[in-house]
């Protein structure tokens, strides 16, 4: 079986005190955007890498545990806050389907 190749993560410096910010990043793979950034590293840890990020947007590899530990937490919390919104969004939406069909049978035809 051949080792598969993480061209971003390959560019990435090992531990939470080296992470590289976005902007060089962008810089160093002469991509266009921060965003083609962002894509390339979902495509990426969809495939298995494990590309780790701080909250202040720079990113880096590691082996170490604890900063695996910690980088898992921080997407579980972001995981959940995601979960919050969209249970409101989802309940906000069933309240207005709900006017909407109340409004549209009281109107006078």
């Amino acid at each position: 079986m051949k080792n598969k190749v993480y061209p971003i993560m390959q560019q990435l410096p090992v531990g939470k005190e080296n992470a590289i910010s976005s902007e060089t990043l962008v810089k160093q793979l002469h991509l266009t955007s921060k965003r083609k950034l962002q894509n390339q590293i979902a495509k990426e840890r969809n495939e298995g890498a494990i590309i780790l990020s701080t909250t202040t947007g720079g990113y880096y590899q590691s082996g170490d545990r604890d900063e695996i530990a910690e980088f898992i937490k921080t997407l579980e919390k972001r995981a959940r806050n995601t979960m919050k919104i969209l249970k409101s969004a989802k309940k906000f939406l069933k309240n207005i389907e709900g006017q909407m069909s109340i409004d549209i049978e009281d109107v006078d035809v």
